[in-house]
């Protein structure tokens, strides 16, 4: 990218109609989906398609980025929800949510996703034939990975809409009167760094309870870990969207934040190479393994707001380009099945 220009400083005393690092912490995340998904070709973990040649240099920067990454979208989903209800009605706000949201999500499943499934049937040698050949298999409405019908990784957007839905009378709730007291509640909170910081206690409790019975799915009916935590991130990001002081406490303590956040992923990375993962025979560890997960992911979060509000709260004639560049995997997939002589050449082509 080229050296940003007009840069336009806003105010950091309050927060003013448009909020341009939460609008560059989106790019960011969705920037860092791109780098992930790219890398997921060339890592040993499992895949749709692989590449000919893996390699293990990926996969430390990925796990970290595994972590968060998602989290942060859904709690930054949340920021933005927290803006889209000042002037909304609950009835307008889930058919503006409905139209931005299903509209896509039919697209993708029906065009971006069966290239995906396609090449992973090729790869595997479980479908022979062209694309348009495989094509009306979908139709046949058996889930993948048995079925070749699936959203993959647009599941983010199904998830989305069922929050924006489910959470509209709680927004609606948080917009009368009546919820004073809980406002000047979570201001108090907010207006401490480790009050901040205890909302990862509302997070860890979801590992606490759910974590070891409900695996990571992603299919909305048996993916209750995810999605209850997932919830809670979007949640938090509509309260923190609408509590000023909060992002005033993430930008001052944004160092103490992110060093707390390493300092944890460094300690449970080097104890498990050393030692292997932390087990969780006991209720006891299962605490502390849900509290580290959980404070870790957090402060990365308000980590990431602080240094966005310090460093990125300015827009240019070009942000809102860079912010609708975003190219999906789909359309380089095809790329996997040539034999490249040189594993990262095929990375950055594939990731540019």
């Amino acid at each position: 990218m080229k050296t940003l220009d007009k840069q336009q400083p806003l105010s950091t005393s309050s927060l003013q109609t448009r909020q341009y690092y939460i609008d560059w912490i989106r790019v960011l995340a969705f920037g860092i989906l791109i780098f992930f998904h790219t890398g997921m070709f060339f890592v040993h973990w499992g895949w749709h398609v692989k590449n000919n040649e893996l390699t293990e240099v990926l996969e430390i920067p990925m796990e970290w980025l595994h972590l968060w990454r998602l989290p942060l979208l859904f709690f930054i989903s949340g920021v933005g929800v927290s803006f889209a209800m000042k002037s909304k009605t609950a009835g307008a706000f889930i058919a503006e949510r409905s139209k931005r949201l299903l509209i896509p999500l039919l697209f993708g499943v029906l065009v971006i996703v069966p290239p995906q499934v396609y090449f992973e049937r090729l790869q595997r040698h479980q479908f022979e034939g062209s694309y348009w050949d495989f094509y009306p298999k979908i139709f046949e409405f058996q889930a993948y990975p048995d079925g070749n019908s699936s959203w993959h990784h647009l599941w983010f957007i199904a998830y989305l809409w069922v929050f924006s839905v489910i959470a509209t009378p709680l927004f609606v709730l948080l917009k009368n009167r009546s919820s004073e007291g809980f406002w000047q509640f979570f201001q108090k909170l907010a207006n401490k760094p480790l009050g901040l910081l205890l909302c990862a206690v509302v997070l860890a409790s979801a590992y606490w309870f759910l974590h070891a019975d409900w695996p990571v799915f992603q299919n909305l009916v048996a993916d209750w870990y995810n999605f209850t935590t997932s919830m809670m991130l979007f949640v938090l990001g509509y309260l923190i969207g609408k509590t000023p002081i909060a992002w005033d406490i993430m930008e001052k303590y944004r160092r103490s934040y992110a060093v707390l956040g390493l300092f944890i992923v460094a300690f449970r990375f080097s104890y498990d190479t050393l030692f292997g993962s932390i087990p969780e025979d006991t209720v006891w560890m299962t605490i502390v393994n849900g509290l580290l997960t959980m404070v870790s992911l957090w402060c990365t979060i308000l980590a990431i707001g602080g240094y966005a509000k310090h460093y990125l709260n300015f827009t240019n004639r070009r942000f809102n380009t860079v912010t609708k560049r975003y190219i999906h995997f789909t359309f380089y997939i095809k790329l996997l099945r040539w034999h490249w002589a040189f594993i990262w050449l095929k990375y950055l082509l594939i990731f540019g």
